[in-house]
């Protein structure tokens, strides 16, 4: 019956294909552009592209100057071009006939348009846009000249121009605020606020500065032949020894100089006066190595310099990308530098008629870095405490150095896994800040190296983590700036949203400072904005923030990782429970583009309306109570983070009416104690807040599904126990109470116990 029907109504379609089929090519033959238009309209799609090419040129920056610049960029389209042609020819055989030889150069043209944008998926459709709008263009100034078809030829010249104005409206505008939060912590939960000086602001000392450099650099001026100060050159080849041939030779060329010569190169900024002072080295991220990174740290240098630290900016623009690449195995080799810098300090220090003698405190060191800087420092520590190199016992390591500190700006993690496995490091101060609108590690990668690094015996050093909302990637550096990734590909990034670079440098200026307080001058009471950021919020831009916060006096009770069991935690004799979840499940806790190859649990719930909320229960052994010491000073530590989905309905309830979406609220829930007396409990938002799912746009256009727009950041909850009323040694069970939000669903990376 249906085979019927179908056939039925293909033979309709067929009869009215056939009476409408004479007025539509009348209409055609009436409204078909001429030769004329043809032409036109292949020329401008022609002169969009070589248009493009110039685009292209101006922000190629191979480092020779505009005129090999623009030699490559066109050797490179004329390439296309001819493959484009041959492949015609030898393939189908058109080029006898010259209709299809202009086709190819027009479709080698938006082929070459796709290519300057270098997006997968936006590039082609915006060649297409524009290769559309050209040629429309195009055709209504051949149909004009020609004196064809007047209505058409006004038809095409305003689809060309209004296509053409999208165009540049879509490059030229900043974007849009499209699903930004503006979400904030309720006023009442806010603790109050540090009474300490402001970390940002100016010091006492006078600042100077300098260079060192070992003098071979023939495209720094500053660090060539005439640098004041003198340093050497170290050898890394053999972390290189698979790297050669002419992208070698050529970046030989470049610079001057070779692997097995790199030089030591740094800009120094230190206080006017007589030291010794803590000494802070900061490492630049991957850039094009022709538009030099390290001068982009200027304002952290002149702001701790004031404050009584020298400072010094370490040049690695020979290991940047450009000149077709960049050199293989570069990512360690970048924190294997660090410490040979540090080395020369030392050096200089001990020597009496150095300029640098007795300036510095060689016992009180930092490692500073940004991007791909940020894994370096990390990598430097985790070197520094080696005798070999891990993946060539050829390469020693003479060491050792007292580091306590360590900054990661934006990093990148996992580029390079030492032996092959994740780069676990020890016993140091670790402070790591993202940006949630950074479009170059659009993921929070820092967080995994937090992770990465554990506490073996107790003292001062604690790791953080700090989450900023329209915070991006580049303003971190001056060099850098508001876009990042160079135009035109940045013409695309959503912009809008960020902070001002003043502002956001305020937050780093604020943090950094206050962290090498707390780590190298012993400044604890600099701690409190680490373990709460809303005790500094008097010191930082209005924005959305989230933080993480652990020391070596934490206790894991449940890190996720142990075992696929659900009932059991990382404490002996731990068991735990849930009821009512409609989502309980251990995994791979999910970033925007990947995962962070650890685990947390991920519990979600809607509680029916006057029923029992869910619950969540980690029951404790009373041997392991009485061994932890617990008092009234001790803390539950939740690290927790709010998911973008819904609770998983039992199969078959509400299949066919699904929610309509809506904007995430902040998850509440109630933290309770049970002791043989009782229960006692808190709520969380009285002491912390957490923040909802919050979205970041960073494209202006994205065609890619696939693409994320949020990713769990987690926010450490700290209730000291006091707060409960109830005496920690009579603890039995910590139960999280989910009867403050009737549904959420939320992941928590780790529950401990903490010290205030």
């Amino acid at each position: 019956m249906g085979s019927m029907k179908s056939l039925e109504r293909a033979r309709a379609f067929g009869r009215w294909v056939k009476a409408v089929g004479p007025s539509v090519k009348k209409s055609w033959l009436a409204w078909r552009p001429g030769p004329a238009a043809g032409i036109a309209a292949r020329r401008a799609v022609l002169a969009a592209a070589v248009a493009h090419l110039l685009l292209g040129t101006a922000f190629q920056q191979l480092g020779f100057g505009l005129a090999a610049d623009f030699g490559f960029v066109f050797a490179v389209a004329a390439l296309v071009w001819l493959a484009i042609l041959l492949i015609l020819a030898l393939g189908i055989g058109l080029l006898r006939n010259r209709q299809p030889t202009q086709m190819a150069l027009v479709i080698a043209s938006l082929i070459l348009i796709a290519l300057v944008w270098k997006m997968p998926y936006t590039g082609p459709l915006l060649a297409a846009w524009i290769g559309a709008s050209a040629a429309a263009l195009g055709a209504s100034l051949g149909m004009w000249r020609a004196g064809e078809k007047r209505r058409l030829t006004a038809a095409l010249l305003l689809a060309g121009f209004a296509g053409t104005c999208v165009y540049v409206w879509m490059i030229a505008h900043d974007g849009s605020e499209d699903e930004l939060s503006r979400w904030k912590p309720p006023a009442a939960s806010l603790p109050p606020v540090l009474s300490l000086p402001n970390p940002a602001e100016k010091g006492p000392f006078g600042v100077r500065t300098a260079f060192y450099g070992a003098g071979t650099d023939i495209r720094r001026p500053e660090f060539g032949p005439h640098v004041a100060i003198r340093s050497r050159t170290v050898d890394a080849s053999e972390f290189f020894r698979d790297y050669s041939g002419w992208k070698r030779n050529l970046r030989k060329f470049y610079w001057g100089f070779d692997l097995d010569k790199l030089p030591l190169n740094g800009r120094v900024w230190y206080p006017d006066g007589p030291g010794p002072f803590p000494l802070a080295l900061m490492v630049h991220g991957n850039h094009n190595m022709a538009d030099f990174s390290d001068p982009g740290y200027a304002y952290l240098g002149e702001l701790l310099a004031s404050r009584g630290f020298v400072f010094v900016s370490i040049d690695e623009n020979f290991l940047n990308g450009g000149l077709f690449g960049e050199p293989p195995n570069q990512q360690p080799v970048r924190g294997w530098l660090l410490l040979e810098h540090l080395k020369l300090w030392r050096e200089w220090t001990a020597a009496s008629a150095h300029a640098f003698a007795g300036k510095v405190d060689v016992e009180r060191v930092a490692l500073l870095g940004h991007s791909r800087g940020g894994e370096a420092v990390a990598t430097a520590a985790l070197f520094n405490r080696l005798r070999y190199y891990p993946d060539n016992a050829n390469i020693r390591f003479h060491y050792g150095f007292p580091l306590r500190a360590l900054v990661a700006i934006a990093p990148v993690d996992g580029q390079y896994k030492p032996s092959g496995a994740h780069r676990w490091i020890e016993d140091i101060s670790y402070f790591t800040l993202h940006g949630a609108h950074d479009a170059d590690v659009s993921s929070f990668f820092g967080s995994r190296q937090w992770d990465h690094l554990r506490f073996t015996k107790p003292g001062p050093s604690f790791k953080a983590e700090l989450w900023t909302y329209r915070a991006n990637h580049g303003q971190f550096n001056t060099s850098w700036g508001r876009y990042d990734s160079s135009p035109p590909q940045g013409w695309m990034l959503n912009t809008r949203p960020l902070l001002a670079a003043e502002e956001q440098r305020r937050i780093s200026k604020t943090y950094i400072c206050a962290f090498l307080e707390a780590t190298l001058r012993d400044r604890a009471e600099y701690k409190g904005l680490f373990a709460d950021w809303r005790t500094g919020r008097h010191w930082l831009p209005e924005t959305i923030y989230s933080s993480r916060y652990r020391d070596p006096d934490y206790v894991p009770l449940a890190a996720y990782r142990e075992d696929a069991d659900l009932t059991t935690g990382s404490q002996p004799g731990l068991r735990i429970e849930g009821e009512g979840l409609l989502t309980w499940r251990e995994g791979r806790i999910p970033w925007r583009s990947s995962n962070r190859d650890y685990n947390g649990v991920f519990l979600g719930w809607k509680n029916p309306q006057g029923g029992k909320a869910a619950s969540y229960q980690l029951t404790l052994s009373e041997k392991a109570v009485s061994e932890w010491k617990l008092d009234e000073r001790s803390t539950v530590e939740v690290s927790v983070a709010a998911l973008d989905e819904d609770p998983r309905e039992p199969a078959g309830k509400n299949e066919d009416q699904p929610e309509p979406k809506k904007e995430r609220e902040s998850p509440d829930f109630t933290l309770q104690l049970i002791t043989p007396a009782g229960v006692a409990s808190v709520p969380v938002s009285r002491f912390q807040s957490i923040p909802p799912p919050l979205k970041a746009k960073l494209v202006k256009l994205n065609l890619n599904d696939d693409a994320k727009d949020w990713e769990p950041v987690f926010q450490t909850v700290r209730i000291p126990l006091r707060a409960f009323g109830v005496a920690p040694s009579q603890l039995r069970a910590l139960r999280l109470q989910f009867d403050r939000s009737p549904t959420a669903v939320i992941c928590i990376s780790a529950i401990g116990f903490g010290r205030e």
